[in-house]
């Protein structure tokens, strides 16, 4: 089980090139991967979320990247690719404004030295493959990292998640205790209110009534609640324990449960009970809002 919050720092080296990534996560409910690039790695962002999207199920993703390079005494050069991306957005730029302003445009070498990475440092060069390979290892030891601290945090979770599982258990068989007493409370406040509306009435059958009152009695038993609800505590219990990307059987899990203990307090007024519904509605609120941090 993992939990969606984590970071990873990975290096990467192939001769002369070294690149260092660094990887947040956070909560999302899908996919969401953010990319912080340095100029000539910006080459293989599909790389780097295909990557992603292979490893990671879901949350927000930081990637941040930093290449370094040795043997930079020679002369600079110029990135002839990122060059003439450069040229073609300026200039694209310069006409579009200038029809807009109708003044005349022109793009200056200052213009184009404003470019980010569009000098790359001189020396010994490093080819496409050293760039690609020492990413992707960089990339590979933070993930490793990363899910390293989301493993840990997710057992963590699945063990608090199961302490309260075992509150809720533990309330539920206070519960089941008591209902056959709120079942009783029930049926004698009905007889004692209807006698007092109908005292003195010579039509009333008292076999009717006790009737009326044993139906209404029985709508207020809690017994198919108690039982539902022990059946989802075990099959929580049973997918935290399977593991694996499992949020979605939770949740629906959680809704259920959230049902029964609701209907549980609406037929009772038991003060007892009443209590220990209270309890396990905040417990089952909890397990929501920790199932909304795992993976």
């Amino acid at each position: 089980m993992l939990s969606m919050t984590g970071f990873g720092n990975g290096e990467g080296t192939r001769g002369p090139v070294k690149v260092t990534v660094e990887l947040r996560s956070v909560n999302h409910r899908f996919l969401d991967v953010s990319l912080r690039l340095p100029g000539p790695l910006a080459t293989y962002e599909f790389d780097i979320r295909k990557f992603l999207k292979d490893n990671v199920a879901r949350g927000r993703v930081t990637v941040n990247a930093m290449l370094e390079r040795e043997g930079t005494e020679g002369p600079a050069g110029i990135d002839p690719e990122r060059l003439d991306l450069a040229m073609r957005t300026l200039t694209t730029l310069a006409v579009r404004l200038e029809k807009e302003t109708g003044r005349p445009q022109q793009v200056s070498l200052a213009d184009l030295l404003r470019v980010p990475d569009l000098l790359a440092p001189g020396g010994q060069e490093s080819g496409g493959e050293d760039l690609q390979g020492a990413l992707m290892d960089a990339l590979e030891a933070a993930h490793r990292e990363l899910l390293a601290m989301k493993t840990a945090e997710g057992d963590a979770l699945v063990a608090e998640m199961n302490g309260r599982l075992d509150t809720l258990s533990v309330k539920l068989a206070e519960v089941q205790k008591l209902a056959p007493l709120a079942a009783v409370e029930i049926q004698a406040k009905l007889e004692e209110r209807l006698t007092k509306l109908l005292e003195g009435r010579d039509q009333l059958d008292p076999q009717r009534l006790a009737q009326e009152v044993a139906l209404i009695a029985d709508r207020a038993n809690i017994n198919e609640e108690c039982e539902r609800l022990g059946i989802h505590i075990e099959s929580f219990r049973g997918a935290l324990k399977e593991g694996g990307q499992v949020a979605k059987r939770l949740n629906f899990l959680l809704q259920e449960m959230h049902r029964e203990v609701n209907t549980m307090g609406s037929k009772t007024n038991l003060m007892p009970i009443t209590q220990a519904v209270i309890v396990m509605k905040d417990e089952v609120e909890s397990l929501r809002e920790q199932v909304q941090n795992l993976e």
